[in-house]
């Protein structure tokens, strides 16, 4: 993921001399029509490592190296670009900012809802009523539009319901909110040493799955190894409050701080 918002940046670095609505619909074409390639990738049956790196995926061998290709640069250099365009609504007077967030959240949201039932476009992943958590089993690498409304729409809606949001519980939300990127990189080590601990105590035996080829080529789940919803609710409430400290401490260090780049972290 990392990798992606770096290229997608770069991208970004090009386009930002276009006018910031040209970008905005340049980054919408790309997310809206990018799952009509899907046919054409399938058709090829051994992709460049550009074209991997693009849109396909996998891996390739380059420079005596085995590269994986998990996050594309399409549609998230899309993403990117609508949102480096969005940037002008953040902007307006709150009240029109409001109506704009909430339009484009619900039109995202309902948008989802047609094309998954219907299965018309969006997602080269089948939906069938057999399971309604399949419902919402989009396709993420690449990353589908169904995956980008089912996600970018509710978080649309969210903005204006959460704009003044106030108390406790705010207050600590806004603490992650400082320093996103310094959560991202400490939460996926802090994750996996507390999957690690716990399968040590459940099931001693199946530790060495945690560290196999993970999540490019898995070996299938050991028997007793999965977890509940109880368990798996509970370690997250644990992993988001642990690491509430440390973001705390960087975002004082990062509010004081005066070097540009500390704004990213």
């Amino acid at each position: 993921m990392i990798w992606v918002i770096g290229w997608s940046m770069v991208v970004l670095g090009v386009l930002v001399f276009l006018p910031a609505t040209v970008v905005a619909a340049i980054g919408v074409i790309i997310i809206v029509g990018h799952n009509a390639l899907e046919p054409l990738v399938a058709s090829i049956d051994s992709p460049s490592w550009l074209l991997r790196v693009l849109y396909a995926g996998g891996s390739f061998d380059a420079a005596g190296l085995h590269v994986v290709v998990l996050y594309t640069l399409i549609p998230w250099a899309g993403v990117m670009a609508a949102g480096y365009g969005f940037g002008a609504v953040m902007r307006m007077p709150a009240d029109k900012r409001r109506r704009i967030c909430l339009a484009i959240g619900i039109a995202a949201v309902a948008l989802f809802i047609v094309l998954r039932a219907s299965g018309i476009y969006g997602d080269p992943r089948p939906w069938t009523g057999g399971n309604p958590l399949g419902f919402v089993a989009t396709t993420k690498y690449p990353a589908s539009l169904l995956f980008l409304l089912m996600t970018l729409g509710p978080m649309l809606i969210a903005i204006p319901l959460l704009e003044n949001a106030r108390g406790r519980l705010a207050g600590w939300l806004t603490v992650f909110g400082r320093v996103p990127f310094f959560y991202y990189v400490l939460h996926i080590p802090t994750i996996h040493l507390v999957a690690l601990l716990i399968a040590f105590i459940r099931t001693p035996g199946n530790v060495g799955w945690l560290i196999a080829n993970h999540p490019m080529m898995p070996p299938p789940v050991p028997p007793g190894y999965m977890w509940s919803l109880g368990l798996l609710y509970l370690v997250t409430a644990i992993v988001v409050i642990a690491l509430y400290f440390p973001c705390r401490w960087f975002a004082r260090v990062k509010a004081g701080e005066r070097r540009p780049w500390m704004r990213f972290v």
